[in-house]
């Protein structure tokens, strides 16, 4: 029988859980050789790792990001089933987990599948609480109330041919990822979510009320991730929020009162009250100088303006680059549209210098062909853009283009490649070197054009990625006398040359 499901559990400094985990996943009620364990090890610093080893099942690492969702990435990346089923380290799993899941499995609509979450029986105040508000059961999130239907991944099983279409999890965030790829799914695919609530896994509530706290203030971060990865979603306002909080104080302060509780179990509540208080006044007012003393509504819609933005497609998420590459610790590539870092850098100088010319321009592009130029130069103005050189013999260009085309410090090397563009342009003409690499460095290009073509004059032009702050290099040479000005332009340079 074929590998039919992968079980990804990601997990961080709790051994004893794992332990219970593991052996109600080795204990369903269905073929082991029809599937496998893969526990995700994220930078733990106990005996976890050891844990999931003693008791034989496949352990990876993840250290790269402290995420349990890169950690979900790097089992997703192992796994060989057909179905990749996500559980939590702190849950215990019904031995029909997976047999339930199989049963409607060949439902060709459903690229999810929701088991239920129930608690693990209560032992504690906080645990009650949680059990009592049916934290983490799937109801809520697959009603849409946040925003659209997702299944929450301690208890979610993804067709692995789905992440082959969309994508892994977002890496780089805390809380909210099951959202996120949940509807990247619905959005980018035709497959649905199904439930189904005879696939039952028990889950460990939090214990304490730090542990309580930490775990919806993550959630509250989570709203914040949905609006840079959503485009429509409405973040809820501060205020609104406030107003709840104080609503939820009132009734709470009401109940004690009508259950005849002493002053000394008011005052307790009043004190929390006046805590959370002042925790909101302090950030209230640290927001208002951080966004100039804008309304506190506007808040959300300042902080999407303020994210990382790809300068190509606009989007706000992203992730590692090929080989799960980063760059200056971010991740570089946008999600949307594909683009790398220097490709967004290159499109801005595209974007920030204008060639005009009483007539049209003929345009040459040399070495690197990267999309985004090409795009650019679309333009009424442009009419000619040739990447071969196969049939340039003789013909001569208004504006040479050249991306990564020098690649040697050489000084001989750097004037080799000069004394080819210098063949596509006459006197006249103008041409924009680029460069994504530092070899050779800008400065010993500018100074051999200095050398071999005195009559050129050079402008610098140096564009950051808005998203890593990688920095791309360019120049600007022109005839000397020709009309050509340089101003600041929202915060970027900005070149303007004018051909006659």
């Amino acid at each position: 029988m074929s590998l039919r499901f992968s079980i990804i559990v990601p997990v961080y400094n709790n051994p004893a859980d794992l332990r219970k985990c593991i052996e109600s996943l080795k204990a369903l009620d269905y073929p082991a050789q029809s599937y496998e364990i893969i526990v995700v090890d994220n930078n733990s610093t106990d005996r976890t790792a050891a844990v999931a080893r003693e008791m034989g099942v496949t352990c990876l690492s993840e250290t790269r990001f402290q995420s349990s969702y890169a950690a979900r990435n790097t089992g997703i990346k192992a796994a060989k089933g057909t179905f990749i089923a996500f559980t939590d380290s702190d849950c215990v799993a019904d031995k029909d987990w997976l047999k339930a899941i199989d049963a409607v499995s060949d439902d060709e609509g459903a690229g999810c599948f929701a088991g239920e979450i129930l608690s693990v029986p209560p032992t504690t105040t906080v645990e009650r609480f949680s059990d009592k508000i049916g934290l983490l059961r799937q109801k809520g999130p697959l009603s849409g109330w946040h925003f659209k239907p997702y299944a929450q991944t301690a208890n979610a099983v993804y067709r692995k041919s789905v992440f082959d279409q969309i994508g892994l999890f977002d890496p780089t965030t805390n809380s909210g990822g099951d959202a996120a790829i949940a509807w990247r799914m619905l959005d980018q695919t035709p497959y649905t979510i199904r439930f189904v609530p005879e696939a039952i896994v028990y889950h460990h509530h939090r214990t304490s009320v730090p542990d309580l706290y930490s775990q919806f203030r993550r959630y509250g971060g989570g709203k914040m991730s949905w609006a840079l990865s959503q485009h429509d979603y409405q973040p809820p306002a501060i205020p609104a929020l406030e107003k709840d909080v104080v609503e939820v104080f009132a009734k709470h302060l009401e109940t004690l009162e009508a259950h005849g509780a002493d002053d000394e179990v008011l005052f307790s509540g009043l004190k929390a009250a006046t805590q959370a208080a002042q925790l909101s006044g302090y950030l209230q007012d640290l927001l208002r100088y951080a966004t100039n003393g804008a309304a506190l509504e506007k808040a959300p819609a300042i902080a999407r303006e303020r994210a990382p933005t790809c300068d190509i497609c606009g989007s706000h998420s992203f992730m590692p680059g090929p080989g799960e590459r980063l760059a200056n610790n971010r991740p570089p590539q946008c999600r949307e549209c594909g683009s790398l870092e220097r490709h967004r850098a290159v499109h801005r100088i595209f974007k920030s210098t204008r060639l005009t010319s009483k007539g049209g321009l003929k345009f040459l592009l040399l070495g690197e062909a990267i999309k985004t130029a090409k795009d650019e130069l679309k333009n009424d103005s442009y009419y000619s853009i040739t990447y071969s050189e196969d049939c340039l013999e003789g013909q001569k260009f208004d504006v040479v283009i050249s991306i990564n085309y020098f690649i040697s410090n050489n000084a001989n090397a750097i004037i080799d490649a000069l004394d080819d563009i210098s063949k596509y342009f006459e006197p006249e003409s103008a041409f924009l070197i680029i460069q994504t690499k530092n070899n050779p460095s800008l400065h010993d290009i500018k100074k051999s054009i200095k050398d071999s073509l005195p009559a050129i004059q050079l402008t610098d032009l140096s564009i950051r990625d808005l998203v890593t702050g990688s920095a791309v290099s360019a120049l600007l040479a022109a005839p000397q006398g020709t009309s050509m000005t340089q101003h600041i332009l929202t915060g970027s340079t900005q070149i303007e040359l004018s051909l006659c």
